[in-house]
């Protein structure tokens, strides 16, 4: 797969768009397609091409009717008759869907984010990372995230879609703040915003956003996690995935931030 394909179908993931990847694997006789020929089909387009005509009008269907089902697998061949096509040859194109799962973004690279997403990728999420500090946002220390990207963090927090999770663990408390004051706005409300901190600098940070006249909703739980014991990043990164994961499927009495600064 090319680079650039490549890209494509990771921003589709990280914007929360499955993608059908429809690819020529054999052709036979006279036909409007090569092997190895590729088209990306997506909820809303396409790009690339497996040949034109009738034949692809015919692949963009099934791809379609494909983009709602997890890890679906198929390979058809097309022949002249399917096709009433008078070239006189067959294709057999391979269609594979990439499923975008729940969409989270993790802001800030430190040793709890490097223990949480591949946790959260092994559990569906397409997980974005996001770091100011270009030595931290890198591929190699987040090989399983959709995306790693660096920048202003209020900047990047605009960008998080419709119904994201989002974590905040940043390098710093005034980081934290200025996500937090981005993603704590954004209309419809996200289903979970969680930020690390203690329960003085969870108190302070709510404060703050009222000051800047956002009402603290529901949706946002700090201190982060769930109480199931440890404090090594990895057992944090345990308690934090869990709670997400409750969250995800709308598992009740789960702790929340206002018991804890109450």
């Amino acid at each position: 797969m090319r680079p650039d394909e490549l890209h494509r179908i990771l921003e589709g993931l990280e914007t929360g768009k499955n993608t059908v990847v429809a690819t020529v694997v054999m052709a036979e006789g006279s036909i409007p397609s090569s092997v190895g020929s590729r088209m990306l089909v997506f909820p809303d387009g396409i790009e690339g091409t497996v040949g034109g005509g009738a034949l692809e009008q015919r692949v963009i269907a099934d791809a379609r009717r494909m983009l709602s089902v997890p890890d679906e697998r198929r390979l058809v061949t097309f022949t002249p008759e399917d096709l009433d096509m008078k070239c006189g040859g067959s294709v057999t194109i391979f269609l594979e869907t990439m499923n975008a799962g729940p969409s989270l973004w993790v802001f800030g690279g430190g040793h709890i984010a490097k223990s949480l997403v591949p946790m959260s990728a092994s559990c569906g999420f397409s997980v974005t990372v996001v770091d100011n500090r270009p030595e931290f946002a890198v591929r190699e220390r987040f090989p399983d995230a959709v995306s790693v990207r660096t920048g202003g963090y209020d900047e990047n927090a605009r960008m998080v879609p419709e119904g994201g999770f989002v974590l905040i663990v940043t390098h710093g408390h005034e980081h934290d703040d200025e996500v937090l004051n981005e993603v704590a706005r954004i209309d419809p409300p996200l289903p979970y915003i969680g930020m690390i901190g203690s329960r003085n600098k969870v108190k302070l940070a709510l404060e703050n956003l009222r000051k800047n006249g956002i009402e603290p909703g529901l949706n946002i739980y700090a201190p982060v996690g769930l109480d199931v014991g440890g404090r090594r990043p990895g057992e944090i990164a345990v308690a934090i995935a869990a709670q997400i994961q409750g969250i995800r499927y709308q598992k009740k009495n789960l702790p929340h931030y206002r018991d804890a600064v109450s």
